[in-house]
């Protein structure tokens, strides 16, 4: 999966009348591997691409050159933290500054900015150097600032946002909750791309699954309790503290809670992990690579986020398709795009966000096997005809034939 790769910097100023089409994505992030960023990039380069990330390794953990599944790595400082948000404004400039040198030392194709914090560098090499530019929209960058700044921040933030969203070429959206804000606010071609996974990754719940998962679910749960699984980052406003409690007092006697992840609440879920006499699971850092055999051990999927913020208003979890995917009925919280995408599949159940709604729903799906069975059939069929990867490649892929095609025409 993963080589050094020596000649990357030899490579970014190559003859750009080769037939491989390049593409710079910048990233502020080290890549280890984002999971959205790295299905994106596999598809370009399935699609004939030759595909770059220049990633902001705050840490300075990871090597500075990589190929990681024929997509080629650079990784650039400097140093900051993703938990300080004073610190990652101070030193966010120098990554642009990088970035911007990195755009226009090379010859590139497109230009594919992830996030709003890779976009100013991105859209100015664009306009210098007359190439097209993608903005690849994961959040509502000012609705995610909500949870973290003030608001006369979060203002400033939304303004700059709305200004800059203007300028590429195309927009990738995750859901059509984000093409419908961002197009409003002058945003011009967008495109919605979710972050599903393929169809057969993460199983589908059957026999022919039981295999992988086996060893690991009676590690897992000896006793035959169900399992309920959440793997994430683990911040305030997702439910997981309570979720924690309610299982160290006895709320869902038929499950057991399982979760993995890292974050600013890990060491609390860990204090009431050992707390709980077993009904709790602390999993700490999971590799991407894992996730699936731990959904195909799971009964059911939890992500439950407080509906008072933006983001988690309109944005949507992988853990929704995830879910989908593998068969498992998934509890969210009401008064979400999500929330309104499971009642609209069917493919689980939606709880008001805080008291004990949840350990009823949970205690539910756990002992009413007929619901069980109706909603992982919903899901599993909705997966495939309407979430499911190979048809969020397509679409990617023929934005980016659609640009090869107006360069091509603006050259002739």
């Amino acid at each position: 999966m993963t080589s050094n790769h020596p000649n990357i910097q030899e490579r970014e100023s190559g003859d750009p009348g080769g037939r491989q089409k390049r593409v710079a994505m910048l990233l502020s992030n080290p890549f280890r591997p984002d999971p959205r960023v790295h299905k994106e990039a596999s598809a370009l380069v399935r699609g004939g691409y030759e595909v770059t990330v220049f990633a902001w390794d705050r840490e300075g953990r990871h090597p500075p050159l990589e190929t990681i599944d024929g997509i080629n790595i650079v990784r650039t400082g400097p140093r900051s933290a993703f938990s300080k948000p004073l610190l990652f404004a101070a030193t966010l400039p120098l990554f642009w500054a990088r970035a911007l040198m990195f755009l226009l030392r090379g010859r590139w194709d497109v230009i594919h900015c992830h996030d709003l914090d890779t976009l100013p560098p991105g859209v100015l090499a664009g306009r210098i150097r007359g190439r097209p530019v993608v903005y690849d929209a994961h959040e509502i960058y000012s609705s995610m600032a909500e949870e973290a700044v003030p608001g006369l921040l979060v203002s400033l933030v939304r303004r700059i946002e709305g200004l800059l969203v203007r300028f590429p070429d195309a927009v990738i959206c995750v859901n059509d909750r984000f093409a419908s804000i961002l197009g409003s606010w002058g945003a011009g071609k967008t495109v919605v791309v979710m972050g599903s996974p393929p169809e057969g990754m993460m199983g589908d719940g059957g026999k022919e699954e039981a295999g992988r998962p086996a060893g690991l679910r009676d590690t897992l749960s000896p006793d035959g309790k169900r399992l309920v699984l959440y793997i994430g980052v683990l911040e305030p406003n997702r439910s997981l503290l309570e979720l924690c409690r309610g299982y160290v007092e006895g709320k869902s006697p038929s499950t057991r809670l399982v979760i993995g992840g890292y974050g600013t609440l890990e060491d609390e879920i860990r204090a009431l992990a050992e707390k709980s006499g077993g009904s709790v699971v602390f999993l700490g850092e999971v590799s991407p690579a894992d996730v699936p055999g731990y959904t195909a051990a799971a009964d059911v999927l939890v992500a439950i986020y407080d509906p008072r913020f933006g983001n988690n208003r309109d944005s949507v979890p992988n853990k929704l398709f995830e879910a989908m995917a593998a068969g498992k009925p998934i509890v969210v919280a009401r008064g979400t795009w999500t929330g309104e995408t499971v009642e609209r599949v069917g493919c689980g159940l939606t709880v008001e966000y805080g008291g004990d709604e949840v350990f009823e729903a949970l205690e539910s799906l756990a002992n009413d096997r007929e619901l069980y069975e109706k909603l992982s059939r919903r899901g599993k069929e909705a997966f495939r005809k309407e979430f499911r990867w190979e048809i969020m490649e397509d679409r990617l892929l023929s934005l980016y034939k659609e640009m090869d095609k107006e360069m091509a025409d603006n050259r002739s």
